[in-house]
């Protein structure tokens, strides 16, 4: 029995000439099919390196992109953390004049500066490594930001302390004595004098402001009436104690009083008149000042009537 063979039929169209036949052995069928699949190999790493080129392509123009995207981000986050350092540097210089304005201590610049130290980290080496421009200044960015709140949390905590201080500061001013009880001419000074009754050389421990009977009485500074009551050399007379300040205030002679003890009063309500009682030559308003036990002249708490106080 004859061995079956492969054979390929060559026929071209249009020729006279018959077809014409190749016998195929094992031999060329086998380098055959071997040629074929080395082919289907080489075009399969053509496609694959074609591919991975594309890819590759593809991955840097996102890359690309999102290059340009952190640059703006980068850019946006410098500008924001430069605007917020300009508003802190406003609210420092706010709180600096406010400080100065109320004789408070400054802070320094040093201690503002809210400064921190180290050794750098692991992400900071490998970024200095790098050497990439954009990275660096993201890096500098967020240090930028982190000192910012670093002296924002600081500035918290410095006007928190100043408002706090200028409060108290606020309440003893308003509980010093700083403007005339009544308008009028003073008769008689604080210190030393010839006692209108007696004749003798005697020390005046306040001011005597003459006016008419009935003319209104204010309080000098914020405080709480301690007395309303008559004594025998002052007559009608009333005591307000300013603790903020450590003031007392004493207003003698009235006609009348218009409060009572442990009333809350401002500068500048009215507590009583003018009038003549207690030993008295005539209409007037005894006036004193003490600063806790001391004695204080009068007129030195008494600012001229255009002075802005409070």
């Amino acid at each position: 029995m004859k061995k079956r063979a492969w054979s390929v039929l060559f026929y071209s169209i249009g020729s006279t000439r018959g077809a014409k036949h190749a016998f195929l052995t094992k031999p060329v069928l086998a380098a055959a099919v071997l040629i074929a699949v080395l082919g289907m190999l080489g075009l399969g790493r053509c496609i694959y390196f074609v591919s991975s080129y594309g890819l590759a392509k593809l991955k840097m123009y996102f890359s690309l992109k999102e290059n340009v995207q952190l640059k703006n981000e980068v850019n946006f986050f410098a500008r924001y953390s430069r605007e917020k350092g300009t508003a802190l540097e406003r609210l420092v210089y706010f709180e600096n004049r406010t400080r100065h304005k109320f004789g408070l201590d400054s802070v320094s610049d040093d201690l503002r500066k809210a400064g921190v130290g180290g050794r750098p980290d692991n992400s900071e080496i490998a970024l200095a490594a790098l050497d990439d421009p954009v990275l660096l200044k993201a890096d500098t960015v967020k240090e930028n930001i982190f000192t910012l709140l670093r002296q924002a949390r600081l500035e918290d905590t410095t006007f928190g302390s100043m408002t706090s201080q200028v409060n108290r500061r606020f309440i003893q001013w308003s509980q010093r004595p700083a403007v005339a009880p009544v308008g009028g001419r003073i008769t008689s000074g604080f210190g030393y004098r010839v006692h209108p009754f007696t004749g003798d050389n005697v020390f005046h421990e306040g001011i005597d402001i003459s006016n008419q009977i009935g003319t209104p009485v204010r309080s000098t500074a914020d405080g709480t009436v301690s007395f309303v009551g008559y004594k025998d050399y002052f007559g009608n007379m009333i005591e307000i104690s300013h603790p903020s300040s450590e003031f007392t205030t004493v207003f003698g002679h009235l006609e009348k009083a218009v409060v009572i003890a442990g009333q809350q009063v401002k500068r500048g309500d009215i507590i009583g008149y003018v009038g003549n009682t207690g030993r008295s030559t005539g209409p007037h308003l005894h006036y004193e000042v003490h600063d806790k036990t001391a004695l204080m002249n009068p007129v030195d708490f008494i600012l001229p009537p255009d002075t802005m106080i409070d």
